[in-house]
């Protein structure tokens, strides 16, 4: 168990340093690093909004169904 400590303290330490390094970094160096990781976000909440979109759709629709059948029995 203190090899785990010792492992989270010396990755607490190196990245600690890349951040360090990559703020005094270029903008263009930022961009070339951040583009592919925000290009990936990007598709991944696309994927994850699409889909809860459709749960949505899917419930509403059902709902509608639902409501629709209630009238039909009360007549």
């Amino acid at each position: 168990m203190q090899n785990a400590g010792v492992t989270i303290v010396i990755m607490m330490i190196v990245l600690y340093a890349l951040g360090h390094l990559f703020l005094m970094a270029p903008l263009w160096v930022k961009l070339i690093v951040l583009s592919p990781i925000l290009f990936s976000l990007g598709r991944l909440l696309w994927a994850i909004g699409k889909r809860l979109w459709g749960v949505y759709r899917q419930a509403a629709w059902e709902f509608k169904i639902r409501r629709m059948m209630s009238r039909v029995r009360r007549m």
